[in-house]
């Protein structure tokens, strides 16, 4: 059994690291209550994959990660805007998240050290995060989710009855892309520090928790905040206690949450 000083000396070590990732547990569910609601999982899905590519991109050329996977993600925001208007969503969201998967590896093949650092976009490398990357990374993600929930009755109102705001003159259009926007921000920060399985852990079950439970969206956002803050605790227990991967960790802590309470919300309701 790990004492609470060996905590202390966890915590002080994975600064960085827990801090980004209680940031990204933040945005990601709040934003997350709004892809569940708008039935977007599969966006959330493939855009991690389309940073690896962008990441790809700048490992064979020997650039910075970051501005070759933001080029991308800007670039599947607009595919995505299209596709939407244009009906092509049935197509272009699993072409997008197989492309990704297959021209990631592709674009830096043969080159050892390139795969292993992509293959920790996908897996995640939760020491690995330095203090420079959490001050920047953790205010863009807190000010996301923020602007996200600040906003919680536009996208309702755009997934719900996307007719109705039209007729009203918001120009969905525009909101789709602010959305996406946001979305793209979330995944782009959080994949590129700490990779994608805590991002989408921390997108989708959180907020798929809390949903059967409450009514109302401001209580779903309030409630998939602490639901995040509560796995990550839970999965650095685990983590520490069996030696563990830290995302994969609240990944299952968050799984194993999910069930509980959906089986719990169809008991007693």
């Amino acid at each position: 059994m790990t004492s609470l000083s060996d905590y202390f000396d966890v915590v002080k070590l994975l600064a960085p690291s827990l801090a980004t990732a209680a940031a990204i547990g933040v945005a990601g569910s709040l934003v997350g209550v709004f892809v569940l609601l708008r039935r977007e999982g599969l966006v959330a899905l493939a855009m991690p994959h389309v940073v690896a590519v962008g990441a790809a991109v700048g490992l064979r050329m020997g650039w910075p990660t970051l501005p070759p996977a933001l080029g991308a993600v800007v670039l599947a925001v607009f595919l995505l805007v299209w596709s939407k208007r244009r009906g092509a969503n049935n197509w272009l969201l699993p072409s997008l998240y197989v492309a990704g998967l297959s021209l990631s590896f592709l674009i830096i093949a043969n080159s050892g050290q390139h795969v292993a650092e992509l293959q920790a976009l996908f897996t995640g490398v939760d020491v690995a995060v330095a203090p420079e990357q959490a001050y920047v990374a953790v205010p863009v993600l807190l000010v996301t989710g923020l602007v996200c929930a600040m906003l919680w009755r536009r996208w309702l109102l755009l997934s719900q009855a996307a007719a109705t705001a039209e007729v009203a003159g918001l120009r969905p259009s525009r909101w789709e892309v602010g959305f996406l926007c946001l979305l793209a921000v979330v995944l782009l920060v959080g994949t590129s520090v700490l990779g994608a399985v805590m991002v989408v852990a921390m997108l989708f079950l959180p907020g798929a928790a809390i949903l059967p439970w409450v009514r109302r969206v401001p209580t779903a956002l309030v409630g998939a905040a602490i639901l995040a803050t509560l796995f990550l605790v839970a999965g650095l227990i685990l983590s520490v206690e069996w030696n563990l991967p830290l995302s994969q960790s609240v990944g299952g802590i968050g799984f194993v949450a999910l069930a509980v309470m959906h089986l719990g919300a169809w008991l007693f309701r």
